[in-house]
């Protein structure tokens, strides 16, 4: 679990995702008021999120924020990809976020396409997720699973694929050294469409 801002900050987003999950979100910053003090005195979000560019899995919405509170960077899968990166960069270095999210859900179409082709050649633009599902299809070998089992190897994939992409940003230089340093915490989570909830996968 993160420790001091930036546990207060995974906390904040976890208390704004409960209320959207039974329904009773506050809708906060969004007023005039809100839209003119980060208009003249700039963005001051209080975390980042890499999330799935699916029109389902809004982070403002799921974690009943407002204008000004995320930095988000949406994409396909939710890939880190090197605009990706550098756009977190941008958030961590240059607007002080010390929180960083990267979200997957359920039902994502990118690795539903992936894990559909697998293991034929997979498109190129699904190829990061692609590899995942390779050690995904592992995993679920060592777990005693059917690894042929597509719907199986879909959900486990969105777990892992998250977990990979968290591990992949941690271990980049300009992160890693923040880490150390005991201001940036990077974790990853699951948006469930179901429940409207967000599970942690790793903390």
């Amino acid at each position: 679990m993160p420790h001091g801002t930036h546990s207060n900050s995974l906390k904040a987003l976890l208390d704004g995702n409960a209320r959207w999950a039974v329904g009773q979100p506050t809708h906060p910053h969004l007023d005039m008021t809100r839209r003119k003090l980060v208009a003249n005195e700039g963005q001051k979000p209080f975390a980042a999120i890499l999330a799935c560019a699916d029109s389902r899995v809004p982070p403002e919405l799921l974690f009943d924020v407002g204008i000004g509170d995320l930095f988000v960077v949406r994409v396909a899968g939710n890939s880190l990809d090197k605009l990706g990166q550098q756009s977190l960069e941008y958030a961590t270095g240059h607007l002080g976020v010390e929180l960083v999210m990267i979200m997957g859900h359920q039902g994502c179409g990118a690795v539903k396409g992936a894990v559909d082709a697998y293991p034929a050649s997979a498109p190129e633009f699904l190829s990061v997720i692609y590899r995942a599902i390779e050690k995904s299809k592992e995993v679920i070998k060592e777990r005693g699973g059917n690894p042929d089992d597509k719907v199986a190897l879909a959900k486990e994939t969105v777990d892992r694929h998250v977990i990979r992409m968290v591990n992949e940003l941690r271990a980049k230089h300009s992160f890693a050294e923040t880490i150390g340093k005991g201001k940036l915490a990077v974790v990853g989570a699951r948006y469930d469409l179901d429940s409207g909830r967000v599970m942690m996968l790793i903390e």
